[in-house]
């Protein structure tokens, strides 16, 4: 008798052994040497590169404040790192069910129709809605100032081709690979599916340094939703899109505004707008999960 499983349990397919999720650990931990390595040099090079003649003298000062992080070469460097995720979660679901594609959706493959039409959707809701959440932010009663920072097309430029790697690199090990470790130990369908949930959430806003209470907030809250995305939609196209949207609004307000710094270090934020944030995010996403609907997403997997 044929069993349908939802995304999380994907893995537990006839060739399921309680072994073989370890097999998939073992990828991802090569491929976080690999992560490191690149990552290490990568950022290294951009730190040269934002000023070779005093890169021995000033490397530690320059390390300290990243200052190379919102240069062209430093967002190159860090998207492209966030990106390895993904060649790596492709393989690790290789090694635990001989199907590669089953990390992208319970379809065995990547949906890009359903990826297409979710950023669509995501672009049409969460602009407008940005503008008017961002009305109500403590920020709001100051004017509005369009000043962005010398050299900009080539960080916009940077950010455009390379902000949906990363974010799809995140959606493939945060929303993809740990939920299906963890799903394929899960018996219970219901325990496959809240358990991950759970723990991505939480390793994802982890992940992202130090924070205070509200941004982790906000950060374990965009986790959850997406893994929602994704249990309900069969797939990690609409988390994709979202995430992808997310970014790349947040990244455009801050270059238009000269603000690329404290965007990309921020550590804490108001508990308005968290709250703001969240709203926005649960938003979109209740757009997604309706697209989805209508374009009759595949759920389960037999």
């Amino acid at each position: 008798m044929t069993e349908l499983r939802p995304y999380p349990q994907a893995w537990r397919g006839p060739r399921h052994r309680w072994w073989r999720p370890l097999l998939a650990i073992a990828v991802m931990l090569g491929g976080a040497v690999v992560f490191f390595v690149w990552s290490a040099f990568a950022q290294l090079g951009a730190v040269f590169a934002n000023d070779p003649a005093e890169f021995v003298n000033r490397f530690e000062e320059t390390a300290l404040d990243t200052e190379w992080l919102t240069t062209p070469l430093g967002l190159l460097a860090t998207n492209i790192s966030l990106a390895i995720p993904i060649p790596m979660a492709l393989l690790a679901a290789l090694v635990a069910t001989g199907r590669p594609g089953l990390v992208s959706s319970v379809t065995g493959r990547l949906r890009w129709g359903l990826l297409a039409g979710a950023v669509g959707t995501s672009v049409l809701v969460l602009v407008p809605l940005g503008f008017v959440l961002e009305a109500f932010a403590p920020a709001s009663s100051e004017q509005l100032t369009i000043a962005p920072e010398q050299g900009w097309q080539l960080v916009a430029l940077v950010i455009l081709l390379t902000t949906p790697l990363q974010a799809a690199g995140e959606e493939y090990f945060f929303r993809g690979w740990v939920q299906q470790v963890v799903g394929a130990w899960c018996r219970p369908a219901w325990l496959a599916v809240v358990l991950p949930m759970v723990i991505s959430a939480t390793l994802f806003a982890l992940a992202h340094g130090l924070q205070n209470p509200w941004l982790f907030a906000d950060r374990f809250f965009f986790g959850l939703v997406a893994s929602v995305l994704v249990w309900r939609t069969g797939g990690l196209e609409c988390a994709i899109a979202l995430h992808v949207v997310n970014n790349l609004f947040a990244f455009g307000a801050a270059i238009a505004t000269g603000t690329m710094a404290e965007t990309m270090l921020i550590t804490e934020v108001s508990p308005l707008s968290g709250v703001l944030s969240m709203t926005g995010t649960a938003v979109v996403a209740a757009a997604l999960l309706a697209f989805a609907r209508w374009r009759r997403a595949q759920r389960l997997t037999p």
